[in-house]
């Protein structure tokens, strides 16, 4: 009689499944100390989490301080939001 391997009925392909694109929620006008403009964008990279994602339109991470004020991470400016 002849053995046969074992199969282990998983397949051998990995499936990666693509990164899904960040949801943006809304932008916010504000204005540092100098009065320069600048947009920040809220969104949510990660959809079905409550992870939210704080940046400027060129993609320089923003840090939330408050419902009124904003820092640049990698300057440390402060941006208020515009009325």
């Amino acid at each position: 009689m002849r053995t046969q391997p074992k199969q282990s009925r998983l397949s051998d392909k990995v499936t990666i499944r693509p990164a899904s694109a960040p949801i943006e929620l809304y932008r916010e006008l504000c204005e540092d100390e100098d009065g320069n403009r600048y947009t920040v964008i809220v969104s949510r990279p990660f959809p079905g989490l409550t992870v939210t994602r704080y940046a400027l339109d060129d993609g320089s991470p923003v840090r939330f301080i408050d419902d009124c004020l904003f820092e640049i991470v990698s300057t440390g400016r402060t941006l208020t939001r515009c009325p």
